[in-house]
């Protein structure tokens, strides 16, 4: 019989002070803040682009605000433009999902990733749901 007695967990003062902690820690940092900032420089465009279309463009037509077939120009616009993008960009405007659920099927490839971005980034501001909200 043996009395070796079993090894103590770490403390947690002592990983946080550990080389391993302060890398993962770097690391995530120097990903973590790019990523932020892209996250909010997009969506500061998307806000821009919707007062842009849902207030200031209305105003310019001399409105007081957009009036109720409003959304209908511009989910043309935005439909022309998706359609554009999906037949003319590489990628079709990405993979289909049915076609990656059976075996040896691949996913996603890179190649849809930018006609998929572009149309994402064209159809988002137009959309209604985005819209502001006027009580």
């Amino acid at each position: 019989m043996s009395t070796a007695r079993p090894a103590e967990p770490a403390r947690p003062a002592d990983v946080l002070k550990g080389p391993g902690y302060l890398k993962t820690l770097l690391l995530s940092g120097l990903v973590g803040i790019p990523v932020s900032l892209v996250a909010f420089w997009f969506l500061a465009g998307i806000h821009e682009l919707q007062h842009a279309l849902w207030s200031s463009l209305p105003h310019a037509f001399g409105r007081s605000s957009a009036p109720w077939w409003w959304p209908l120009p511009l989910l043309l616009v935005s439909g022309v433009l998706v359609g554009l993008i999906a037949l003319h960009m590489k990628g079709a405007g990405g993979h289909v999902p049915v076609r990656s659920m059976g075996a040896g099927m691949s996913g996603a490839s890179t190649a849809a990733l930018p006609g998929w971005c572009s149309r994402r980034r064209r159809a988002c501001p137009s959309a209604r749901s985005w819209a502001p909200r006027h009580r």
